[in-house]
């Protein structure tokens, strides 16, 4: 492959590139416009109390206690084996409240104390959840003596990442940037220029093949890697996102990331004739990973069957790592899982794409 017009292709790449006002709408206004309006919405605030339970009695009484728990609507009830599992999911912001049930929980002629942990920075929903548990607890001393306060709550307040919801958001919005710019711009512009004879024009040219293809591939991991900058930058400066990983694995994951879906769309290109064949199939490939690889909400909500299934997916790969690095401050090597995830999901649409791609 010859650097000069290699370069200059590339150069050219990107000025055409950056030329194109509906490009740069899609590609980057409007992965913003819905970062942005998810963030302000916080759909993380309107839902349930989480609520982790310990349960050292084990006994008909705190068994009774459980169950009418569970079936309060305002509680998401966890059950814990120990205190130190759901202190650490305290501390990582995955429980707005722990209630340790004593050994000794049920009726008794001196008051029990339940200790209950809480996110100190969840005021809202720890304070709803502890008037909650006083209330039933109140009832419970009733129904077993007539008599008030056998139940005393003891709160210990916990510090934690009071995560948010634009916090775990902006990691699932970066990753499906990404995929949207590999698969759609590659796939439509690609198809475009084979309807148009373009690329059939190009092998008469001195042009080396490679040299054109290199240009393009290059181009959108540049935009990749700008895309991953603005909407990181914009959650940082405006809605006080704090980036605990290293900036320079976070934009080693949108290249590799940007490489996945930039080797799918290729793919789509050498197999749709046309931009009406492109479009579903693009969307078909694009659409059930954006809903269900944890973009926008925890597939944890999702069932254990669904789940099995979309943990293969490669847009669950690189928002998982996106998330452990921006979030939980991981290092690039720590997600080795997700990035081998992704290297096999590369390396398999990479041979797709060559086993389909046509200049004509």
């Amino acid at each position: 492959m010859r650097t000069k017009p290699t370069w200059t292709l590339t150069k050219a790449s990107l000025k055409m590139w950056f030329r194109d006002r509906q490009a740069m709408f899609w590609t980057f206004f409007l992965p913003l416009v819905i970062m942005v309006i998810f963030g302000v919405l916080n759909f993380g605030a309107l839902g349930r109390i989480d609520l982790g339970i310990v349960d050292l009695a084990e006994n008909e009484a705190s068994q009774g206690f459980v169950s009418i728990l569970q079936a309060i609507n305002a509680f998401d009830i966890s059950r814990g084996n120990s205190e130190a599992a759901e202190r650490l999911a305290l501390e990582d912001g995955e429980r707005d409240l722990v209630i340790i049930i004593p050994a000794d929980f049920g009726p008794a002629l001196t008051p029990v104390s339940l200790r209950v942990l809480y996110d100190a920075a969840s005021s809202r929903e720890t304070l709803v959840g502890q008037v909650i548990l006083r209330q039933i607890l109140d009832e419970m001393t009733f129904t077993f003596t007539g008599a008030s306060r056998l139940f005393i709550l003891d709160p210990e307040p916990v510090t934690s990442r009071n995560l948010r919801f634009i916090d775990f958001l902006v990691p699932g919005v970066v990753a499906m940037s990404i995929m949207q710019m590999g698969l759609f711009s590659v796939a439509f512009a690609f198809v475009q220029l084979k309807k148009q004879g373009i690329l059939r024009r190009l092998l008469a040219t001195p042009i080396r093949p490679t040299s054109f293809l290199f240009a393009q591939v290059f181009t959108r991991l540049v935009v990749s890697v700008l895309q991953t900058v603005i909407l990181i930058a914009v959650a940082v400066l405006f809605f006080d996102v704090h980036l605990a990983g290293n900036p320079l694995a976070v934009l080693m994951l949108a290249l590799i990331g940007g490489g996945v879906f930039i080797s799918m769309g290729f793919a789509i290109s050498g197999w749709a004739k046309t931009e009406e064949v492109a479009a579903p199939i693009a969307n078909v490939i694009a659409l059930p990973m954006m809903f269900l690889s944890g973009v926008f909400f925890p597939r944890e909500a999702m069932p254990q069957a669904l789940q099995a299934i979309t943990d293969f997916l490669p847009l669950t790969y690189l928002a998982e790592a996106m998330r452990n690095v921006i979030i939980d401050g991981a290092s690039l090597w720590s997600q080795w899982g997700n990035l081998a995830g992704l290297a096999v999901w590369l390396a398999f649409s990479f041979l797709v794409a060559v086993l389909l791609f046509r200049w004509e």
